[in-house]
């Protein structure tokens, strides 16, 4: 599934609002605020299986939460309306304002 996650897919839902599963105890709302990609030389060439190559482009999700509670860096599970579920998104705080706490997802 995370494969096929492409930064085009992300950038019309910035300011939208995914659902993180908080382990059966509820859920949270995160507001994508940016989609930003990774320089060139980050991006990589791997082979399908039918033998073609496909251009693999890193980018970088970021996502506004409430201050509280405080997540952890982890792998989370996230929803979206138009997106649906997705699994194994991997989470990192990196910043906290008065407007919430920041985490980035990393795609490589």
């Amino acid at each position: 599934m995370l494969d096929k996650l492409k930064k085009e897919m992300f950038e019309p839902l910035i300011n939208q609002l995914f659902l993180l599963d908080l382990d059966g105890h509820g859920k949270m709302q995160l507001q994508l605020t940016s989609v930003t990609s990774h320089a060139t030389e980050t991006s990589y060439f791997r082979t399908a299986p039918e033998g073609s190559d496909l251009r693999q482009e890193g980018f970088t999700l970021l996502f506004r939460a409430p201050n509280r509670p405080a997540l952890p860096q982890r792998i989370y599970s996230l929803e979206h309306e138009t997106l649906g579920k997705m699994e194994m998104i991997f989470l990192v705080p990196v910043a906290e304002d008065e407007n919430g706490r920041y985490y980035e997802a990393v795609f490589n």
